[in-house]
């Protein structure tokens, strides 16, 4: 079961609302300012989300339509605004959340210290974290990522039947091939596991019949060589920690939302006070 990840509104928006309670009471009523004051908590809401979209592509380096739209809000329905100015809604909220599969990685970017991520927590590997090389998956296995920046479904499970020896009949291989197996690495002096691509070998010369000590013919084999090194596809690690990148831009975006609350109830107030001259102008005009 998949949840959505609450975001708070990382900034007081109550006393630059409060602010204007006078104002209203004395011109539209009370009745109005509640209602504005929920308009005004929506706005800022909206405001957040979209000024923290625009920071995406500033720090994360796969920034894509499916990242894009992961963070969302959940403003007042008309019902909902008609309750708020009735006095009968039980205070003023806006919902800001993370959708449910995007929040596996995000969640990890928030916060006021790093991140720790643990097998297990998000994705199919439970034993090890698996960190993608893609220039060497790309070069050996001719993979690319999906367009959301993962890895495409199903290729960890062929690469986990390859290493076992256990093919998938289309990936039967050849010599020509580059194979792969799962076992332990030297990187960087550090024993580590990993998913290898093994080169395939080809012929440096083909075999022959040589002359032999005994005065016969004696059979040489082709020589074989790799045609490159082995490449690490996938590099195991017991855990990752993310800085949270997140939290200041979220931070900044909260507090430029906020920053639009005079110009928001403003126009409200502005909007109540022509609707009531209309009204009385109109009530002015019948016999």
């Amino acid at each position: 079961m998949t949840f959505k990840f609450r975001v708070e509104i990382a900034a007081d928006v109550a006393p630059s609302i409060e602010a204007w309670r006078d104002r209203f009471v004395s011109t539209v009523g009370i009745a109005k300012y509640r209602r504005a004051a929920g308009w005004a908590v929506d706005e800022v809401a909206k405001h957040a989300v979209l000024g923290i979209r625009e920071q995406f592509h500033k720090h994360l380096k796969s920034n894509t339509p499916w990242t894009q739209s992961a963070i969302k809000y959940q403003r007042s329905t008309a019902g909902g605004l008609n309750a708020i100015e009735q006095g009968k809604a039980d205070g003023l909220f806006s919902a800001v959340y993370v959708m449910p599969k995007q929040s596996t990685y995000l969640k990890y970017l928030f916060g006021l210290q790093d991140n720790t991520r643990l097998p297990g927590d998000v994705g199919l590997a439970q034993r090890h974290l698996l960190i993608p090389w893609w220039d060497n998956i790309k070069l050996t296995q001719g993979v690319q990522p999906t367009r959301f920046g993962g890895v495409p479904t199903g290729f960890l499970a062929r690469l986990a039947r390859e290493a076992q020896g256990t093919k998938a009949p289309k990936r039967s291989g050849t010599s020509s091939r580059w194979g792969v197996y799962f076992g332990e690495i030297t990187l960087h002096g550090q024993k580590r596991l990993a998913y290898v691509a093994r080169p395939p070998r080809v012929a440096t010369s083909e075999s022959m019949y040589i002359p032999g000590r005994d005065g016969g013919m004696r059979l040489v084999g082709r020589r074989m060589r790799d045609i490159d090194h082995p490449r690490v596809l996938f590099l195991a690690v017991d855990r990752a920690t993310y800085k949270p990148i997140l939290e200041q831009p979220w931070q900044e975006a909260c507090e430029a939302a906020a920053a639009r609350i005079p110009q928001i109830v403003a126009e409200q107030l502005a909007d109540n006070l022509f609707h009531a001259a209309k009204m009385a102008a109109a009530g002015a005009r019948q016999p």
